[in-house]
């Protein structure tokens, strides 16, 4: 038995973890293309209490990784290896699911251990001995075996990647500009961007006036929005003088995480893996237009104590007066032309009663 355990010991020698100081060693950093490990600390043999433990080793950009071959020569301190693939869902859960990501049992040396003791149970079981997968309570007196190792490379074999692909969808409800209601701009409808696998998306519009802005719901001016959180573009009205189309482009980074591995390029030495953002750009553009010529103006009209000036726009009540009333206008007729027979008929029967009128009297002069 003792032997058995001093060989699981000596295996753990083997096993490189990149330590990580500080809590940002939890935010999964993008892949290099290569890294360099160097000796950090050596943890104690908490399953089989023998003399060592697991060696520990950290990159020059201070990020955590598992070593995967447990019958192979440990990396040395500044040796380097390249990024040569990524590791299955299985690995990915155990990283996603280990040290630094999660606490597992709170303490961070037990947490390493167990970690780094599924990397190498998941992917070299047949190499460990049947002592250190059945471990009693005497050899493993904290149990991580049976209540953290196991558990984890289980759930691990069982894991599938559902992170889904980075994705950025435009939603968009029509591609006209109207006016406002105080009519002193035009603006868009409402507009927004559904992501996948990303935190944020960034707008930017062309194409519009020198003053176009994008706002938020609260008529700000804001550039950048969560998923989902809406938007419109802006113009003043007096600057659209001309049809304008105008392009709004959605801009946005992905990040899903993946097992990285790295590879040193002699075989003989370990291979290694970590936990690595992988980033995708994600873009999307949007075509909006705007038309001065509104049918639904309001010219020369008073609207709910509103004046309307000869252009459409809210003037005050002078300027409402000087630009839309009528003055008024004596037309002359014309006498020689367009007579209306009514009016030569009363001058015909005006001349005909004054004559008749002159005959009465001669006669009235002559009887008397």
């Amino acid at each position: 038995m003792k032997k058995a355990l001093k060989k699981i010991t000596q295996i753990a020698l083997a096993v490189m973890i990149v330590f990580v100081l500080g809590l940002g060693s939890s935010l999964a950093k993008v892949a290099p293309d290569s890294i360099s490990v160097k000796r950090a600390e050596v943890l104690s043999a908490l399953v089989d209490n023998a003399e060592y433990g697991f060696t520990i080793f950290t990159t020059e950009d201070g990020q955590i990784i598992y070593c995967m071959d447990v019958d192979k020569t440990p990396l040395k301190q500044g040796q380097t290896a390249s990024l040569s693939g990524n590791g299955d869902a299985g690995l990915l859960y155990i990283l996603q699911n280990g040290y630094p990501v999660k606490s597992i049992t709170g303490n961070d040396e037990a947490d390493k251990y167990i970690t780094q003791a599924a990397v190498w149970w998941y992917v070299n079981e047949s190499k460990l001995s049947s002592d250190f997968k059945n471990a009693t309570k005497e050899t493993d007196r904290y149990q991580l075996v049976s209540k953290y190792i196991k558990p984890m490379v289980e759930k691990a074999r069982q894991a599938k990647d559902t992170q889904g692909t980075p994705s950025l969808k435009i939603i968009t409800n029509g591609t006209q500009l109207t006016l406002s209601d105080d009519e002193k701009y035009y603006e868009s409808p409402y507009m927004s961007a559904a992501l996948v696998n990303a935190s944020e998306y960034k707008v930017s519009v062309s194409g519009g006036s020198k003053n176009t802005v994008i706002i938020n719901e609260k008529g700000e001016k804001q550039t950048t929005f969560k998923s989902s959180e809406r938007f419109k573009v802006r113009i003043p009205a007096d600057e659209v003088t001309k049809t304008m189309n105008l392009s709004v482009k959605f801009t946005a980074t992905g990040e899903t995480q993946k097992a990285k591995i790295y590879t040193p390029s002699d075989k003989s030495y370990q291979r290694v893996v970590g936990l690595y953002t992988e980033e995708k750009a994600l873009s999307g553009t949007a075509s909006l237009k705007v038309d001065p010529k509104n049918p639904d103006k309001h010219v020369c009209e008073i609207i709910d104590d509103k004046y309307y000036g000869k252009d459409g726009n809210i003037v005050d009540e002078k300027t409402y007066k000087e630009e839309c009333t009528v003055s008024e206008v004596v037309e002359v007729p014309n006498t020689k032309a367009n007579i209306s027979p009514f009016a030569v008929i009363t001058g015909l029967l005006s001349i005909l009663a004054g004559a008749l009128l002159v005959i009465c009297r001669k006669k009235s002069n002559i009887l008397s």
